[in-house]
C-alpha cells in the first residue's frame, strides 16, 4: 500500500473558473493546493468524503463593515460568520466606530486587532484623512492596504465623510501612481439632501419614503462623476455597490474607452425588490435602496452580460434596536450578509436560472482576488494556491435565522428556500466550519497585504 502523498484528500465536484471537474478531488499540503483532479485519488493522510457536493474556491467577500457597531472588534463575530458562509477571505471597509483607518496608526492597530480576533483571513480598506494630507496614502498602501475607499454622500463628518470633486481628483492621481484601486460609495450628496428634506417636510417616514428618496438618477450622477474623473487621472476606478443596469452600461462606457474602470454590486440587489423593502422596512433598509422590478430583472441582464465584476455582501450586522424605529430615515442602513452569500447565489443563479456554478467561482473568488492582488495566492483551485475551500451540498433547506453563527439572529432572508447548504469550509487547509459549529479560534484569521 502506498504511502500517504498528501495531508488531506477532499472529494467532491470541483469548481474552477471555467468547469466542473464531476467526482474530482482536492490534494492538500500543508497549507497549500498540491493536486487537483478527477478519476483514482492519490493517497492521504486523511480523506474526507463530499461527493455529491460542490467544492468551491473560498468566497472572498469584497465589502463588509464589522465595525460600522462595535468598532474593530466587530471582526470577532464578522469572520465567524464568513466562515459559516463559505467566505474565506473578507474585505473589511474604513468607516469604524468611532473613527476611520485613514492613517499608519490606525491602520497598524486594525491589523493587530486581525491577528487576535479574526477567524478567516482579512484585508483591509483604508480611506483618505480629510486633512489634504493625501501621501499618507503611499504610506497606507506600503503597510499593506488592499484598496482606497471613498464616497459622495456623507454619512458622519468623521466616521465616514464625504469628498469633494477636488478632493477626489487629487486622490486620484495620487492613487493613479500607486497603481492602487479607489473604491466608491455611488449617491450624489445634494440630489439626496434634496429628495429627504422633502419626504421629511411632508412627514412622509416610511418604508416607502427610503428608497424614493435616493432614486435611480442620484446613482447615475455619482458614477458620471466618478467615471469622468477617472477617465482623466487614470486611477483604478471600482464602483462598489452598483445598484442599476443602466450604472454597468455606463461604466463599461467608460471601460470600452480605455478608463481603468470595475463594477461590483450585492447579492441583495439580484433577490429583493421594493415590495419586499414595504414588507420588511428598515430590515431591508440599504443604500443604495432595494430597487423596483423592471431594476431587478435588469440587473440579471446585466450579470449575464459581463458587465458585472465582483458580487459581496455590503454586510452589516446592526442590533435590531438600530432597526426598529418608525421613523425609516433614522435606523441603520445595511443587513447581515456573510452566511447567506453561497447559498443564495447559488440557489437563484444555478438552480433558478441554469447559469454555472462556475459564474460564482469567477465573481466571488478568482475576480476579487486579481482586483485587490491577491492572486494567484487566493480565489482558484490550483496546485499552490492557498487551500481555501468551501463545500456546498446541493440539499433543500429553508434558512432558519435562529441558526446562524452570528450574535446577530436576524436576516431578510430567513425563511428562504435553499438550493444548497455550506457543509465545510477550509482556510489554509484547516476545516474552520463543519456545517454547524466554527472550529477554528480566534486568530487563526491572518491579515492578507496584495502581492
Amino acid at each position: 500500500m502506498s504511502a500517504p502523498t498528501f495531508d488531506l484528500l477532499l472529494k467532491g465536484d470541483v469548481v474552477l473558473s471555467d468547469r466542473i471537474v464531476s467526482e474530482g478531488y482536492i490534494a492538500i499540503s500543508g497549507d497549500k493546493i498540491a493536486a487537483v483532479g478527477a478519476g483514482d485519488a492519490p493517497p492521504a493522510s486523511k480523506v474526507e468524503d463530499h461527493r455529491g457536493s460542490l467544492l468551491f474556491p473560498g468566497l472572498i467577500d469584497s465589502q463588509i463593515h464589522a465595525g460600522s457597531c462595535e468598532g474593530v472588534e466587530g471582526l470577532r463575530d464578522a469572520t465567524r460568520a464568513a466562515a459559516a458562509g463559505g467566505v474565506t477571505t473578507v474585505v473589511d471597509m474604513p468607516f469604524d466606530e468611532p473613527a476611520p483607518v485613514n492613517s499608519v496608526e490606525t491602520l497598524a492597530r486594525k491589523i493587530d486587532v486581525v491577528g487576535r480576533l479574526a477567524t478567516v483571513d482579512v484585508a483591509l480598506y483604508v480611506t483618505a484623512p480629510k486633512n489634504g494630507n493625501f501621501k499618507v496614502l503611499r504610506d497606507l498602501a506600503k503597510a499593506g492596504a488592499a484598496s482606497i475607499k471613498l464616497s459622495t454622500y456623507e454619512y458622519h463628518p468623521v466616521r465616514f465623510p464625504r469628498f469633494s470633486t477636488g478632493e477626489m481628483y487629487e486622490i486620484f492621481r495620487e492613487a493613479a501612481d500607486l497603481g492602487i484601486p479607489v473604491a466608491f460609495h455611488n449617491e450624489d450628496q445634494e440630489l439626496v439632501t434634496h429628495f429627504v428634506s422633502q419626504f421629511v417636510g411632508r412627514g412622509e417616514c416610511g418604508p416607502a419614503a427610503h428608497g424614493a428618496s435616493r432614486p435611480p438618477i442620484a446613482e447615475l450622477v455619482a458614477d458620471a462623476q466618478i467615471l469622468e474623473l477617472a477617465s482623466h487621472t487614470g486611477v483604478r476606478c471600482h464602483i462598489v455597490h452598483s445598484s442599476i443596469a443602466a450604472g454597468n452600461c455606463l461604466a463599461r462606457y467608460y471601460r470600452d474607452r480605455g478608463a481603468k474602470v470595475s463594477v461590483e454590486t450585492c447579492i441583495h440587489y439580484f433577490i429583493f425588490n421594493e415590495d419586499a423593502m414595504l414588507k420588511h422596512g428598515a430590515f431591508l433598509k440599504l443604500n443604495p435602496p432595494i430597487r423596483a422590478e423592471a431594476e431587478r430583472q435588469a440587473l440579471w441582464r446585466s450579470l449575464e452580460a459581463g458587465e458585472i465584476d465582483l458580487i459581496s455582501t455590503d454586510h452589516v450586522a446592526w442590533p435590531k434596536t438600530r432597526k426598529s424605529d418608525p421613523d425609516i430615515f433614522k435606523n441603520g442602513s445595511g443587513i447581515p450578509g456573510l452566511e447567506t452569500l453561497l447559498p443564495v447565489f447559488y440557489t437563484t443563479a444555478v438552480h433558478e436560472r441554469s447559469l454555472s456554478p462556475s459564474l460564482i467561482a469567477r465573481l466571488t473568488a478568482e475576480n476579487p482576488a486579481k482586483h485587490f492582488g491577491f492572486y494567484p495566492r487566493k480565489g482558484h483551485l490550483s496546485v499552490g494556491a492557498d487551500a481555501d475551500i468551501a463545500v456546498l451540498s446541493k440539499e433543500q433547506l429553508k434558512f432558519d435565522q435562529q441558526r446562524m453563527t452570528s450574535k446577530i439572529k436576524w436576516t431578510p432572508y430567513h425563511g428562504m428556500e435553499m438550493a444548497g447548504v455550506v457543509r465545510a469550509t477550509y482556510v489554509r487547509g484547516r476545516k474552520v466550519f463543519d456545517g454547524q459549529v466554527v472550529l477554528a479560534g480566534e486568530g487563526y484569521g491572518k491579515f492578507i497585504r496584495p502581492e
